[in-house]
């Protein structure tokens, strides 16, 4: 007994010490992910707001138009003509500027004196600004500010902006001022709704006030400081605690540059520790089969030794009692060699497989490393690019602005613009691939999807000679899908499809309904695709053309898979090809 006790010691000591070393080496590698991913939105909220006082800028800068007609509606106002021409006209320019700047809630414009003279807001005209640090501070030069205020009921931040308006003197003349109003504080800082998988985030000023978080919940007071320790913490540090929604979650908050804000981020324990804890259990059952074989192998041996000693000391018993003639036998006498081979084979087995196990899961721990590492190496690097081409696409409007009636630089202005804009799609894809947005799933008709993919490639079908060729009404099911992700997933085989044919050439749309499974797919009559191609098509950075960066198709699948589905090919060299996206209707919700 104490020797079968003490064979299982070792087991279930390097069993214990190895869960311990993979639950250290997990812990960091979450703790420095989150602490990056934290790191880059924080910079990309520092760049959204530069932009925008950029976007102001270019607003402002060489505006002939504003420099004049400020003083003429600042005079009618005065004068109690708010009805006259000039201010009409600075009004409708401030509407046009409004939709161009969408995350904007309203811009305003006020005179030398702090009194509004034209408003997107009409009941803001004529009110007096003049003894507000927006008017002080914006007159001479930028003007930024976050605070917090009630409207409409509700509590929440309200950024405003301002720019001053000079003559060509460069005398100011009044100042070009805008609000964002909380409703619009997530599209202004273009902050995913999820910026990863179970990952919540929030934006707070120098007091702990939220400026913004991803999820809005009923005990979240924006009127009061964030409930977390992260507040007392320096920057960087993660800890574990419980937030204010009870839930147990690892946090860490870092500064945005250039701002007294803090940018904090917060995963659930949960679902960070998912994994290792199905580890835990899958260690515990191994080591409970192990045991139990061993138990059975040891009582098996056992038994092959006590029962021919038993027979041998019946045989034994008999003779000495004087019974000489019954013959003492032994029915099977190598049993106990047979057993032993047996016993030895089965152990070198368990060995084996002990050490496959151990080998699977060395490959999944290096797997998952080289994942994390490359995906926070992918969200560095387009986040660095990203940066810096924010500012020169935003010198070019400025510069755009400052040459003037020049065909020939305009001609250069809009091919360099172009190419930004080439630059900007590879870097959207580079994020898509690396960091997936999570599915919001809801019961959707596939017709609409299909019809909205239509009428988005209609105007390149037209461009390319390629008709469209719209589905014919099938009673297919609805499924439950994030409508938005399923869209731009057909969207991209579309435009693959339209790319790959010649004028003349005919793009079906098709909506089918097979065995509880819901089929869209799109269809060419292209060149079509080599059979040993159609694997290597579906891998990252793979591409044919000379544009693109071979990480369409990757893309959908990867969103078709999220979604419990699967992206099949069919292609013929010469006659076309079909990409069929493949949802099952019986998906639980959530």
């Amino acid at each position: 007994m104490w020797f079968l006790v003490l064979s299982l010691v070792p087991l279930f000591l390097s069993n214990s010490v190895g869960y311990v070393v993979t639950s250290r080496i997990i812990n960091g590698q979450i703790e420095r992910y989150l602490l990056t991913l934290t790191e880059i939105e924080a910079q990309q909220v520092a760049t959204e707001v530069e932009r925008h006082q950029l976007y102001l800028d270019a607003v402002v800068a060489g505006n002939l138009f504003l420099a004049e007609i400020v003083p003429l509606a600042a005079a009618a106002v005065r004068a109690g003509r708010s009805d006259a021409a000039s201010v009409a006209g600075l009004h409708e320019h401030l509407e046009n500027k409004l939709t161009e700047l969408q995350p904007l809630s309203e811009l305003f414009v006020l005179d030398t004196e702090g009194t509004v003279i034209a408003s997107t807001d009409s009941g803001r005209l004529g009110a007096d600004w003049s003894r507000s640090e927006l008017f002080r501070v914006g007159r001479e030069s930028r003007f930024f500010s976050d605070d917090i205020e009630a409207l409409g009921g509700l509590v929440g931040p309200v950024y405003r902006l301002a720019i001053p308006i000079l003559e060509g003197a460069g005398e100011p003349v009044g100042l070009l001022a805008a609000s964002v109003g909380f409703e619009r504080v997530q599209d202004f800082l273009r902050i995913p709704s999820h910026v990863a998988s179970e990952i919540h985030t929030f934006l707070v000023d120098r007091e702990g006030h939220p400026l913004y978080a991803s999820h809005l919940q009923a005990g979240l007071d924006f009127g009061q400081a964030l409930p977390t320790p992260l507040l007392d913490s320096p920057p960087g540090r993660v800890l574990r605690y419980i937030n204010y929604e009870g839930v147990d979650v690892l946090g860490v908050s870092v500064t945005v540059p250039n701002r007294s804000w803090r940018y904090i981020g917060e995963a659930s324990a949960r679902s960070v520790f998912g994994q290792l804890r199905r580890l835990a259990l899958l260690a515990a059952v191994l080591e409970l089969v192990f045991a139990l074989l061993l138990v059975t192998v040891v009582w098996l041996v056992a038994r092959s030794i006590v029962v021919p000693l038993n027979r041998l000391v019946a045989a034994a018993e008999r003779i000495r009692g004087g019974e000489f003639g019954i013959e003492v036998q032994i029915d099977r006498p190598d049993e106990l060699g047979d057993l032993g081979r047996t016993f030895s084979q089965m152990s070198k087995e368990l060995r084996e497989s002990s050490r496959r196990i151990q080998e699977l899961h060395d490959q999944e721990m290096r797997r998952a490393a080289q994942l994390a590492s490359v995906g926070e190496l992918a969200s560095g690097m387009a986040h660095e690019i990203k940066n810096p081409l924010v500012g020169v696409a935003s010198g070019l409007d400025l510069l755009g602005a400052e040459i003037g009636d020049n065909p020939r630089a305009e001609r250069f202005l809009t091919l360099m613009r172009a190419q930004l804009q080439h630059i900007e799609s590879a870097i959207h894809d580079l994020l898509s691939y690396a960091r997936p947005a999570e599915p919001r799933l809801m019961w959707t008709r596939p017709a609409l999807v299909v019809d909205r993919v239509a009428t988005l490639v209609t105007p390149q079908a037209e461009a390319a000679g390629v008709r469209i060729e719209r589905p014919i009404a099938v009673d297919a099911p609805e499924i439950m899908i994030d409508r938005e992700l399923v869209i731009q997933a057909l969207l991209n085989l579309a435009l693959n499809g339209i790319q790959a044919m010649e004028p003349g050439g005919e793009l079906g749309l098709t909506i089918g309904f097979e065995n509880d499974e819901v089929l869209i797919a799109t269809s060419d009559d292209g060149p079509g695709i080599p059979e040993e191609h159609i694997e290597t098509i579906l891998r990252p950075f793979y591409t044919t053309k000379h544009r693109g960066t071979g990480l369409g198709l990757a893309i959908t699948r990867g969103i078709v898979e999220r979604h419990g589905g699967r992206l099949e090919v069919e292609s013929q060299v010469g006659e076309g090809s079909t990409f069929t996206l493949v949802f099952s209707v019986s998906q639980d919700e959530g």
